[in-house]
């Protein structure tokens, strides 16, 4: 580390532990670390195991892996009859790994596929961790830990079974490493630099080119800034390149041999650079949106984000600074101007957002608060005691009933709240802020653990899954027209099939085994036209209705059996 690098956090560190901690009292160091896992288990785990699949992206991966556990072919993932190549393979393989180890196959539960999100969410707070210790000192670490793992954003890709948050973990192990080369004097141990090249690899199996975007940019910006990249070579990319091509390369020829170009052209030419220049699946938005996101993506730290700016100005000289704002600046500016925007897409910044945060708010914990930094702490203790109301009303709103528990925890949620707000109005944001991460943590236990599992309408495979028992033969085969998410798939089996309304007419007239067919609202008149031509008179078994969580779009799905003809 750089003799200013080193002072910075050594100072800090000195002064953390003579006084007492950001969390309002003395916190021993031997529990610093197992309080900070305690805290994020405890925002990661409510609802982990009782969420149903997630339509849209959780459900493809899910489902894909899956059936690479039903089939054996870890190769080429599916999804239903078709090749899944818009991601590499990493991600399946993770979490086939893990069903497998929990002794599961092809029929998984989709909490066991969820495991290497939640290593992930944890392995990316507890890195943030270790490069805040390492950059500010020991409690401007604990805070960017908390904050980044309290946040919105990576508590729902904590429960979610993609790519997202084992990439983050990447993502800051690899700039962990490259914090260590460009402030360090010292040559790097074979570790650190094994830990760089690994993750990389892993990161590019996992979601292609992006972490390698993030390590560049950052790298780059520092050679821009200082004027100097003899740094790069602690790096040693003689050793770790070759290493990287062993990780990757396999499995690229595997499936050049298998598929030929089929998986270039998918996953590069329209996933990745379709991407660049449309909005895919109507995720389009102006350069900007994801600041505007973040607002929300980032709660409850968002608010103390901004409040840390003018520090992160004043001290940019440092390189600690420096490097962190490298790294978050150019990755953030490059997905601004991309055309495709959704909130995880900038992801792999946050975790410098929040060094940053934390290392501001423990550098100017001893100078008293700005109105309007103690308002906009308050803000974010609003936002959450909003939430609290909020999220009650959508039990209400969807189910028509309300839960006694729910209103018990939304009042705990609210009154939390309360108490933060008047922290940071009278004490300032550093004394507001444990009440704030219990706030979001009782907040994801009222929302993640006790409301959204008790959404029926918003799940809707399930309730089709057990509809099917109304068909008179066992194990039909199945036809769905009008919801055609991958969900589906996951809850009826691989072998169902989407099609038009006309098509479940065709395949209902097949007396090749039994059948049913779910046919949407839109479809109805479609089917019944078909069914008519065809002389069928289908008998209509049920309905089941609900939301597709993809569009937000109501549903109506009739589940009709061949009748006499």
């Amino acid at each position: 580390m750089s003799d200013t690098g080193a002072g910075m956090a050594d100072r800090v560190s000195e002064q953390s532990e003579q006084s007492v901690g950001a969390w309002g009292f003395a916190l021993p160091a031997r529990w610093r670390l197992p309080l900070l896992v305690l805290f994020l288990l405890a925002c990661f785990l409510p609802g982990f195991f009782a969420l149903p699949v997630v339509d849209r992206d959780e459900a493809r991966f899910a489902q894909a892996s899956r059936q690479m556990l039903a089939s054996g072919d870890y190769v080429v993932p599916r999804l239903g009859a078709e090749t899944r190549f818009k991601k590499p393979i990493g991600i399946y393989w993770l979490q086939s790994a893990s069903a497998r180890a929990l002794g599961f196959r092809g029929e998984a539960p989709v909490w066991a596929l969820r495991i290497p999100s939640l290593i992930g969410a944890l392995l990316a707070a507890l890195g943030t961790y270790v490069i805040g210790r390492r950059l500010f000192g020991e409690e401007a670490g604990l805070i960017a830990a908390a904050l980044l793992g309290a946040s919105l954003i990576l508590n729902g890709e904590a429960r979610l079974a993609k790519t997202d948050a084992m990439q983050l973990a990447c993502a800051v192990g690899v700039q962990m490493v490259l914090a260590r080369a460009y402030l360090a004097r010292r040559p790097l141990g074979l570790s650190e630099i094994l830990l760089f090249w690994a993750a990389l690899g892993l990161a590019i199996l996992i979601k292609g080119p992006i972490v390698p975007l993030l390590a560049g940019l950052t790298a780059c910006a520092l050679v821009i800034a200082d004027r100097r990249a003899g740094w790069l070579k602690r790096l040693r990319p003689a050793l770790g390149l070759p290493v990287m091509a062993l990780m990757v390369l396999p499995w690229l020829i595997a499936i050049y041999l298998q598929s030929g170009t089929d998986f270039f052209h998918e996953a590069v030419g329209n996933d990745l650079l379709g991407k660049v220049a449309t909005g895919q699946e109507s995720h389009g938005a102006p350069p900007g949106a994801h600041l505007a996101a973040f607002l929300v993506a980032f709660w409850p730290g968002a608010a103390l984000a901004i409040l840390a700016l003018p520090w992160v100005w004043r001290a940019r000289a440092e390189p600690t600074v420096r490097f962190c704002l490298a790294w978050g600046l150019p990755f953030w500016i490059v997905f601004e101007l991309i055309a495709t925007k959704l909130p995880h897409y900038t992801l792999p910044a946050y975790p410098a957002i929040a060094l940053l945060t934390g290392a501001a708010l423990w550098a100017r914990r001893d100078a008293p608060a700005p109105l309007w930094g103690r308002l906009l702490t308050a803000s974010s203790a609003a936002g959450g005691m909003v939430g609290a109301v909020a999220v009650p009303a959508l039990l209400y709103g969807l189910e028509g009933r309300i839960d006694p528990l729910v209103l018990a925890l939304a009042l705990g949620v609210f009154t939390i709240g309360a108490l933060a707000l008047v922290r940071a109005l009278r004490q300032g944001p550093l004394a507001a802020l444990p009440v704030l991460l219990g706030q979001a943590a009782a907040s994801y236990a009222l929302a993640f653990g006790l409301v959204l599992p008790q959404l029926d309408s918003a799940f809707i495979s399930p309730r089709l899954a057990a509809a099917t028992h109304l068909v008179p033969c066992a194990a039909p085969q199945l036809m769905v027209a009008g919801f055609g998410e991958a969900s589906v798939l996951f809850h009826l089996g691989a072998t169902t099939q989407h099609g038009s309304g006309a098509q479940a007419a065709d395949f209902l007239k097949d007396t090749q085994g039994c059948r049913a067919v779910f046919v949407g609202a839109n479809q109805q008149a479609a089917f019944k036209a078909r069914a008519a031509a065809l002389g069928l008179t289908p008998v209509a078994l049920t309905t089941v209705e609900g939301l597709n969580l993809a569009t937000t779009r109501r549903l109506a799905l009739t589940l009709y059996a061949p009748g006499t003809p």
